[in-house]
């Protein structure tokens, strides 16, 4: 299986330099097409697709989180830096069940 990343030009490029291969994308259009286009495809395991894109599109990343096994997405932080208002997982957890991981 195959790494696939999806965001802005400087990230595809960053990553494309590391051998992996990506789609830029400028709009939310654009970003749910090559979204599509990854998750239907067999070779590609993980998908890295940028904060900003996935605030974007996002009932269709979590529609694809809920009701799939694959391909895993892991959103990351563009060449802006982190989106400041993101609850992590571990907020979750602790709002959840009151401990801090």
């Amino acid at each position: 299986m195959e790494f696939f990343v999806i965001g802005d030009s400087d990230t595809v490029i960053g990553f494309s330099l590391a051998g992996i291969n990506g789609r830029s994308v400028n709009n939310s259009r654009e970003g749910l097409m090559a979204l599509n286009e990854a998750v239907e495809s067999e070779r590609i395991g993980i998908i890295l697709i940028t904060e900003r894109v996935a605030q974007e599109i996002r009932p269709e990343i979590e529609n694809i989180i809920i009701n799939r096994n694959l391909p895993l997405l892991v959103e990351i932080p563009d060449i802006g830096g982190s989106l400041e208002d993101k609850i992590t997982i571990s907020d979750l957890v602790k709002s959840a069940i009151g401990i801090k991981i």
